[in-house]
């Protein structure tokens, strides 16, 4: 394999969705077939909590850091300057540029996940002259900000268009790409390591009448979620079910958490190991898989695809899916049975949902047997690392 360099805001052993799925599809290549570059951002890893080890390639960290690149760009939305955003694209391309250039890099990936990193490593690709490819974990152009947006805006077309190879995270994100700007890409779902789910931890289903954990939810909370939170607490208390409560494991504050009024039927079990992730998930009664109905970022949420996905349909256990009728993740679980979706942002529809699944145990079984088809079908750590290297062997 030729050398590369990987451009991504998220690297292990940073606790996030990309940082995992980097993990499995980096963890076995050789550490001399690539290098790693991201921005400095120690303290962010020490808050989130680590999620592995780090990977064995060399890692190159981009200046300035986090907390003051937040203020460089604040100031700069504030003053509605694009010379200054123009003048961070080309400091950080140039250091782009020095690293690749010393570690003999053929090509440059790079990922979604920061306004710069993006343009940075397509403008470092041209004036060195390799390929670039574009791993779009997420919408790149969607900013609240008027001049961060119209300048990612100005940079996407341009990108997409002369990229060696777009990755995407589903079908709705190719579409998007493909009718935006007439660009073909590859799909790889964000993988999932299945040997850690052993299927005979959740065989079982407990039923209405002798809940265990209730339902269950891992993973972050914010603005793309708050709604259909609270949601799911008001069909909760309409239903009345003694011990049915959610269970979140969320690096969310409890303050935070209150803020947005998710608070009454809910135990908080804060941040634990990832490790642990796996027994927790089997041992719930009900997965909760939620994206926000009324959110700024409409697009973003629509052709999202949270990191869990592969996880929650490994576990064979009922999902619940609360989440936009246009969205990827309902057509997802709506297309193959693997889920139940309530798609109407309504507590009433909700509660019939988590009562359908409570007291259908056929229903119970076909949602569990399908999602673990589907994990193994779409969300494999083979699958997803097989693709990756086919994009980057067709350098």
């Amino acid at each position: 394999m030729k050398k590369f360099a990987l451009v991504s805001a998220s690297l292990p052993p940073a606790h996030s969705g990309q940082s995992m799925v980097l993990d499995l599809l980096l963890r076995e290549l050789d550490s001399q077939d690539y290098c790693l570059i991201t921005q400095k951002n120690y303290y962010k890893y020490k808050l989130q909590g680590n999620y592995s080890s780090p990977l064995g390639a060399k890692y190159y960290y981009l200046q300035p850091d986090f907390q003051i690149m937040r203020g460089l760009i604040k100031s700069a939305s504030i003053l509605k300057s694009e010379s200054v955003l123009n003048r961070i694209l080309r400091f950080r391309s140039k250091q782009i540029i020095k690293i690749a250039q010393r570690e003999k890099c053929f090509f440059i990936v790079s990922c979604t996940g920061n306004l710069f990193d993006l343009p940075a490593a397509y403008l470092a690709s041209k004036k060195i002259g390799i390929p670039f490819f574009v791993y779009a974990f997420d919408y790149y152009s969607q900013y609240l900000c008027p001049i961060q947006q119209a300048f990612a805006e100005k940079y996407e077309m341009l990108m997409l268009n002369e990229a060696a190879g777009i990755i995407v995270p589903n079908e709705f994100m190719q579409d998007e790409y493909n009718a935006r700007y007439g660009t073909k890409s590859i799909v790889i779902h964000n993988p999932c390591d299945l040997l850690k789910y052993n299927l005979d931890n959740g065989g079982t289903f407990s039923g209405a009448n002798e809940l265990n954990v209730g339902i269950v939810y891992t993973g972050a909370i914010y603005e793309a979620h708050y709604d259909a939170f609270r949601n799911l607490i008001q069909a909760i208390e309409l239903l009345n079910i003694p011990g049915l409560n959610l269970h979140i494991y969320t690096t969310q504050s409890p303050i935070k958490l209150n803020a947005n009024k998710i608070c009454g039927p809910v135990v908080n079990h804060g941040h634990q190991p990832v490790s642990t992730m796996p027994s927790l998930q089997q041992k719930a009664d009900i997965l909760f898989l939620p994206l926000a109905f009324s959110s700024a970022y409409a697009d973003v949420i629509r052709t999202s695809a949270p990191g869990k996905i592969g996880e929650y349909l490994a576990t064979g256990r009922p999902i619940l899916v609360h989440a936009p009728p246009d969205s990827f993740v309902s057509w997802y679980f709506k297309k193959y049975e693997c889920g139940f979706v309530v798609d109407t942002d309504n507590p009433e529809c909700l509660a019939e949902g988590i009562t359908k699944i409570l007291e259908d145990r056929d229903l119970q079984y076909r949602l569990g047997r399908n999602a673990r088809i589907r994990a193994e079908k779409d969300f494999s750590v083979e699958i997803a690392k097989e693709r990756f290297k086919s994009i980057l062997d067709s350098v």
